[in-house]
């Protein structure tokens, strides 16, 4: 019988082969990194091979914990494919590390904004009762909450819509209050915003108050064929200039 501390060495050699098959085959997140490793080869075919007969062997060795650990894993490659063959142990985590790599963040960064995306705001106080600083805070939040939502669906869906839809309807109630206190230009700092969604959001709130950069702004949103954004973005160019509302 093989001792624990002989079983240890095994172990990590086996974690130490799935990390160097995952580099040497690369991913869909790699393919600017070392094109030649995605090329249709027998030394390919037999890596894949050697990958397909690792998962089990690592699965009925390895605890969990050390395996969805490699799903925060510095190197992309591995990264992907231990969300994608590992998802199971940790679903939560795994969409975590899909969402990191599609955002350019890591894995417990992206984790923690889909929790942020799916924590409600607070019921109190009122809207009526937040200064325009408040406001406004609350404005970027919701729209970082908002582009989050695309990430945070569950049973195979990666958006989640009901929550979405829900953010959305907070974002127009804050622009409402904004309006009502004449303070809409504090949201213009937004339009430069690196997030896609802060930049939509608010040039639709700031559309009458600054109409050039608005349109300017929501017409390079509707440009980059974001799936979640540009749409929306078109619908509401198109409804503003037939002046009709757009909320």
């Amino acid at each position: 019988m093989m001792s624990q501390g002989a079983a240890e060495p095994a172990l990590a050699d086996l974690v130490k082969a799935f990390r160097d098959l995952a580099d040497e085959l690369g991913s869909a997140w790699g393919l600017g990194v070392r094109r030649e490793r995605y090329r249709r080869t027998p030394e390919r075919a037999a890596r894949v091979a050697r990958m397909n007969a690792l998962i089990p062997e690592l699965r009925s060795q390895a605890p969990a914990e050390m395996l969805t650990a490699l799903m925060e894993d510095e190197n992309i490659d591995t990264r992907t494919w231990a969300a994608m063959r590992f998802f199971d142990l940790d679903e939560e985590l795994s969409q975590a590390a899909i969402a990191g790599l599609c955002e350019d963040v890591s894995t417990r960064e992206a984790f923690d904004c889909i929790e942020h995306a799916r924590t409600p705001p607070p019921k109190h106080p009122a809207l009526s009762e937040l200064n325009t600083d408040e406001l406004t805070a609350r404005f970027a939040d919701a729209c970082l909450r908002k582009f989050w939502a695309r990430h945070a669906g569950r049973d195979g869906d990666p958006v989640d819509v009901e929550l979405r839809n829900g953010i959305v309807r907070e974002i127009h109630a804050l622009r409402v209050e904004l309006k009502r206190q004449a303070a809409l230009e504090r949201l213009l700092p937004l339009l430069n915003s690196d997030n896609i969604t802060q930049r939509a959001d608010a040039a639709r709130a700031t559309l009458q108050v600054a109409p050039e950069r608005a349109v300017q702004v929501l017409e390079a949103v509707a440009s980059k064929n974001d799936p979640n954004e540009s749409p929306w973005a078109w619908q509401s160019l198109d409804s503003y200039r037939r002046g009709e509302s757009f909320w």
